[in-house]
C-alpha cells in the first residue's frame, strides 16, 4: 500500500509540471491511475503501439484536454506488484465527463479498451482530484 501511495504521489508531482505556465493553477483537475500487469507474451512495445492507436482516435474527440502517461516502477519494496501505471488527466470534471462519454458511453473506445485488456490486466483503478500548488521553474 505504501508503494502505491508513493507512486501516486510521485505521479502527481510529475503531472503538476504539465499545468499552465503561470505560478499556479487554482482549479483542481481529475487524474486517474490504472495499475497494470502485462498478460503473457505482451510487453512495453505492445502498450506503446496501443497508445499510438489510442492517440489517433482521441485526437478526433471534441475535448482535447486529456493527457496520458505511462509510468514504470524504478524501485519499490513490491517490484512485481505492477509492470506499469497508466495515468490520465483532464482539464476539469466536465472535460472528464465528456471524454468518458465519447470513449465509453458512445462506444467509440470499446474495441480499443478490449485490446488494452488483451495486453494487460489492470487490477487497480483510482480517480484523484489534483491541485497544483507549485509550478516548476526553469
Amino acid at each position: 500500500m505504501k508503494t502505491m501511495i508513493l507512486g501516486i504521489f510521485t505521479a502527481l508531482l510529475f503531472l503538476a509540471q504539465t499545468a499552465t505556465a503561470d505560478d499556479h493553477n487554482d482549479a483542481a483537475s481529475p487524474v486517474e491511475f490504472w495499475g497494470c500487469k502485462f498478460n503473457e507474451n505482451y510487453d512495453m512495445q505492445n502498450i506503446t503501439a496501443w497508445y499510438k492507436k489510442f492517440n489517433k482516435q482521441v485526437d478526433t474527440y471534441k475535448d482535447q484536454s486529456y493527457s496520458a502517461y505511462i509510468m514504470t516502477p524504478m524501485f519499490s519494496n513490491e517490484m512485481d506488484r505492477v509492470d506499469f501505471v497508466i495515468a490520465g488527466s483532464w482539464g476539469s470534471l466536465a472535460s472528464m465527463g465528456s471524454g468518458m462519454q465519447e470513449f465509453f458511453g458512445d462506444g467509440k473506445g470499446n474495441d480499443l479498451f478490449a485490446e488494452l485488456q488483451s495486453i494487460s490486466t489492470c487490477n487497480s483503478h483510482t480517480l484523484y482530484m489534483s491541485q497544483q500548488v507549485r509550478a516548476a521553474k526553469g
